[in-house]
């Protein structure tokens, strides 16, 4: 589902196939080929100890999402697989969370869309924020589908899918904090028309939510 990607020192875009690129983050040299890296246990089982985050869908938004999808692999891409995309999201907002937190802005081009890039320079991150932004893909606690939206304008034909990724982190300053919760939404975009290459890419990401827990007192 995603793939095509060279190192991402030298290239950042996503293509259909499965990812095949190594980086170096401070979760260490992994590869991003999703079906040898991000399996469903590593996603549904972080290394924070016992802690546990649910998340329940909208029945109604869920259903509508599920047609949607189907409608995609029926006429647009037979091949779409979502749980394969949900892995392939994964890795992708953990690799994005890691180049913005070490403020490797022009890594993040062709990931993201340049206006994505240009509203997280913008943002006013707290010191905690700035310290514990990176999610690897062992915090991840559970990946949502927020939405899908196709939408065909003529011959044009544009897929929208809204992703919501919840991870638990260990803290920067273990002193001071016990816990950190972030939720972190992103937008994969992806032209189906005829003659497009293809990728996905990101047209909005955003820290949606960071949630630090205090670290208790010893007594």
């Amino acid at each position: 589902m995603f793939g095509g990607l060279r190192q991402i020192a030298s290239c950042t875009r996503w293509a259909a196939g499965p990812l095949q690129r190594q980086t170096r983050t401070r979760c260490g040299w992994r590869s991003l080929h999703t079906a040898n890296t991000l399996s469903q246990r590593q996603v549904s089982k972080p290394s924070t100890g016992s802690v546990k985050v649910w998340y329940i869908p909208n029945p109604f938004k869920w259903l509508h999402n599920r047609m949607e999808i189907a409608a995609l692999q029926k006429e647009w891409d037979s091949s779409f697989n979502l749980e394969t995309f949900k892995l392939g999201a994964a890795q992708a907002i953990c690799t994005v969370s890691d180049l913005m937190s070490q403020r490797e802005w022009g890594e993040l081009r062709g990931l993201l869309t340049q206006k994505a890039i240009d509203n997280l320079r913008a943002t006013k991150w707290t010191f905690d924020q700035t310290h514990n932004l990176t999610l690897c893909p062992e915090n991840v606690q559970t990946i949502v589908i927020k939405d899908v939206k196709l939408q065909s304008i003529v011959d044009q034909k544009y897929c929208d899918i809204d992703v919501l990724l919840i991870g638990a982190r260990e803290p920067y300053s273990v002193e001071k904090h016990s816990l950190v919760v972030l939720e972190y939404f992103a937008r994969f975009h992806r032209n189906y028309s005829e003659g497009r290459l293809p990728e996905w890419t990101i047209t909005v990401f955003k820290l949606q939510s960071f949630q630090a827990a205090p670290q208790r007192t010893q007594t």
